[in-house]
C-alpha cells in the first residue's frame, strides 16, 4: 500500500482516459494532479506548458501515457522524444517512479533504454518503471484501483524512501500540532486572532533563546530552524515502526556489510554529511559559515602588508608551514608555485553554541582554513616517523574531502590563527562559501579546545 502522500501526475492526451486512471487515483484514496496532454501546439513543446507547475513540490510518480502524439505504429525511436520533453518539463528532483499507462507495453523496454542512453544527461531518469496495460485495466476500475494501490510497494527501496520521507513530513506536522495545541490552550481568549498571537509568543520564545533575542531579531530564519529542529528530530525518534527494520533490510541488503565507494562518491557524501553550500550573501557570522579571504582587497600591497603584520607571516610561508608542507622534491617544488595560486583561504566560524543564546551580543571568532584542490592532494601530505602524515602539527584539522560548487577539495584548518571580529567592520572577509554542519563543527572546536589548552613541560631528551 502507498504510505503518506506523495505527489503524484498522470498525463494523457485522451480526456475520457486520463478520467479513467484518475478516478482510479481518487478511488484509492490517493490524489494526483491529472494533465491533459496538448499534441501538435507551437507554443506547447512538452505538451503540458499550459499547466503551471513551476511553483510545486516534485513529484514522487508519473503516469504517463506512452504513445502521447497518437502516431500511427509508433515505434520506441518516435514514443523517447514526447516523453522526455514532458518529463524534462516536470523538473523531477529525487527518485520517482514512472508507470507507463499504455496500450504499446512492447514497446516499454526499448522505449526506457532510449530514454536512459539519450536524455540521462538533461532529465532525472526514473527509480524504478512499472506498467499498466490499458488493454487489461481500461475496462475493470476495481482492478485497476488494486494495481494502482500496490504500486509502491513493486519497489522495496522506493517504498522505503517514500515511507522515510513521509515519517520526516509527519514529524513536521506533530511538532507544529503540538506548538498549536499549546497555544490554545495558553490563549486567554477563544478568537482565532488570539490564539494566532499566543502561537506568536511561543514561536517567538523558542527563537530568542535559540541564538539569543538580537541574533534571534538579525536573523529571524535561522532563529527558528535552530530553535525547531531538535524538536523534529525527538519527533521523528519516538514515532516507532515495528516494521522499519525488515523494511530497510529487504530494501538496502547491504546495510550491515563493508561497501567500496569511490573517491568521488565518498567527497559527495561527505559535503552531504559535513558542510552545505551557501549562497555569497550569506550571513558571515553564522556559526560554522566559512568565509574566503577577500582577494581584491589583499591584491593592494599595502593591505598585504597589513595583514601579513597581523597574522605575523608572509603569505607565502603562512600557506607552506599550515597546509602545503615544504619538501625537497624539485617537482613538487614546482607543482606547490601552482597550487598557492589554486588554493582559497578563508576564516571559519566557530563561536560557542552557548554564545548564540542567554541573551548574549556575541563576538565571533574565527580559525583559519584553507581549500587546496584535491589535484594537488600530494603536497598536503609529508613524511613522518610512522610513513606518511597529513598536517604540518598537532594544530591542523583537516575534513574528509569535500565538493564546493562543483569541485572538490582537501579542507584543513590551523588553530594557531584565531581571531575575533565582527564580519561587516572586517576588510578580510570576502564571500561566504558553505557551512560547517553542526556534528563536524563540534569535533573541530573541541580539537581546537584541547589545543588551546595543551600543557607545555620542560623535557631533556
Amino acid at each position: 500500500m502507498i504510505s503518506g502522500l506523495p505527489g503524484v501526475v498522470v498525463v494523457d492526451d485522451r480526456q475520457d482516459e486520463l478520467d479513467s486512471i484518475k478516478e482510479a487515483f481518487f478511488s484509492a484514496g490517493i490524489p494526483c494532479l491529472p494533465i491533459r496532454y496538448h499534441n501538435g501546439e507551437p507554443d506547447n513543446e512538452s505538451g503540458i506548458d499550459h499547466v503551471n507547475i513551476s511553483e510545486w513540490i516534485s513529484p514522487r510518480i508519473v503516469v504517463t501515457d506512452l504513445n502521447l502524439t497518437e502516431v500511427q505504429g509508433a515505434k520506441a525511436p518516435i514514443l523517447v522524444g514526447p516523453l522526455a520533453k514532458m518529463l524534462k518539463k516536470l523538473s523531477m528532483r529525487g527518485p520517482y517512479l514512472l508507470c507507463i499507462w499504455s496500450k504499446l507495453e512492447s514497446e516499454v523496454a526499448d522505449v526506457v533504454r532510449l530514454l536512459e542512453e539519450r536524455h540521462g544527461d538533461e532529465i532525472n531518469l526514473p527509480l524504478h518503471v512499472s506498467v499498466i496495460q490499458k488493454s487489461k485495466f481500461l475496462t475493470d476500475p476495481e482492478k485497476l484501483k488494486e494495481k494502482i494501490s500496490n504500486l509502491i510497494s513493486e519497489s522495496s527501496l522506493f517504498d522505503i524512501l517514500l515511507n522515510w520521507e513521509s515519517r520526516v513530513s509527519e514529524a513536521g506536522r506533530n511538532a507544529v500540532a503540538t506548538l498549536y495545541t499549546i497555544a490554545q490552550h495558553n490563549s486567554a481568549g477563544n478568537s482565532a486572532e488570539e490564539r494566532a498571537n499566543e502561537l506568536r509568543k511561543i514561536l517567538g520564545a523558542i527563537g530568542n533563546e535559540a541564538v539569543g533575542i538580537k541574533n534571534a531579531n538579525d536573523n529571524p530564519a535561522i532563529a527558528m530552524e535552530t530553535g525547531l529542529i531538535p524538536v523534529l528530530e525527538d519527533q521523528i525518534r519516538s514515532m516507532p515502526d515495528v516494521e522499519l527494520f525488515g523494511k530497510w533490510k529487504e530494501a538496502v541488503p547491504e546495510i550491515g556489510k563493508r561497501q567500496d565507494i569511490d573517491d568521488a562518491i565518498k567527497s559527495k557524501l561527505n559535503t552531504f554529511f559535513h558542510v552545505e553550500e551557501v549562497e555569497e550573501g550569506y550571513p558571515k557570522d553564522c556559526r560554522g559559515v566559512f568565509v574566503g579571504i577577500n582577494i581584491d582587497y589583499l591584491q593592494v600591497k599595502e593591505n598585504l602588508l597589513k595583514f601579513e603584520s597581523r597574522i605575523g607571516r608572509k603569505m607565502k610561508v603562512l600557506l607552506h608551514e599550515e597546509f602545503l608542507p615544504k619538501t625537497d622534491d624539485n617537482a613538487e617544488k614546482r607543482l606547490r608555485e601552482e597550487a598557492r595560486d589554486e588554493t582559497i583561504l578563508g576564516f571559519l566560524e566557530i563561536s560557542p553554541a552557548c554564545d548564540y543564546a542567554q541573551k548574549k551580543i556575541k563576538f565571533p571568532r574565527y580559525i583559519l582554513g584553507a581549500l587546496v584542490p584535491e589535484k594537488y592532494e600530494v603536497l598536503t601530505s609529508l613524511p613522518n616517523a610512522q610513513g606518511v602524515g597529513n598536517k604540518a602539527h598537532e594544530g591542523i584539522h583537516r575534513l574528509p574531502k569535500i565538493e564546493v560548487k562543483g569541485k572538490i577539495y582537501i579542507v584543513k584548518f590551523s588553530f594557531k590563527y584565531q581571531f575575533g571580529a565582527q564580519p561587516h567592520d572586517n576588510q578580510w572577509f570576502g564571500a561566504s562559501l558553505f557551512r560547517v554542519r553542526d556534528q563536524i563543527l563540534s569535533a573541530i572546536t573541541f580539537s581546537c579546545s584541547q589545543y588551546g589548552s595543551r600543557p607545555g613541560i620542560i623535557s631533556f631528551l
